[in-house]
């Protein structure tokens, strides 16, 4: 019958609607993710820049023993041109120690602040995903009830459908029996 038909149409159509508000609350999700994939992102470039400012202190610090001591442990362009043209004067190396000496100072509070800011952006990138794992767990908890409870009002409304069907058909044909003319 047509008009069973247009009426189990407009039916698919108000489920679809509403299953595609559930898939757009799902998606929000994903977003999210793309979210946190970035926070991780920023804290490899913060480790990684921690980790240079470190190797970059530790460098300064040997070539100033190096200096101090006179004793060369690895091979340098600096090596090389002290064996090809001789020594520095000893104000030359005082001076470059010195020189050295500062920027130890400045790499060790360089690599302090960089120690300092990685551990902040954890602390806070942490407090920001214990917060979202809590509103998720409410919000897809929400999502997935409203989902089954549309669900079900489908199902009761197909099953009420089909009752109302057979009833019409039980009716129509106990009511109006074939063969049988009124008098």
């Amino acid at each position: 019958d047509e008009q069973g038909l247009k009426k189990y149409a407009s039916s698919i159509d108000d489920i679809l609607e509403d299953e595609e508000h559930y898939a757009d609350q799902l998606k929000e999700y994903l977003f999210y993710a793309e979210a946190l994939r970035a926070v991780c992102r920023k804290h490899e470039l913060t480790q990684y820049d921690l980790e240079t400012a470190a190797q970059d202190l530790a460098a300064k610090k040997q070539q100033c023993e190096e200096l101090a001591t006179g004793t060369v442990r690895t091979f340098s362009l600096k090596g090389m041109t002290t064996k090809l043209f001789g020594q520095e004067t000893p104000e030359q190396r005082e001076a470059r120690i010195k020189m050295l000496e500062e920027q130890i100072k400045e790499g060790e509070q360089q690599l302090k602040s960089k120690n300092l800011e990685g551990r902040e952006f954890v602390k806070n990138a942490w407090a920001d995903i214990e917060r979202f794992k809590e509103q998720k767990n409410h919000d897809l908890k929400e999502a997935l009830i409203s989902y089954a409870v549309m669900q079900i009002s489908m199902c009761k409304k197909a099953i009420w459908d089909i009752l109302k069907d057979c009833a019409v058909l039980f009716c129509f044909s106990f009511c109006v029996p074939s063969g049988r003319k009124k008098s």
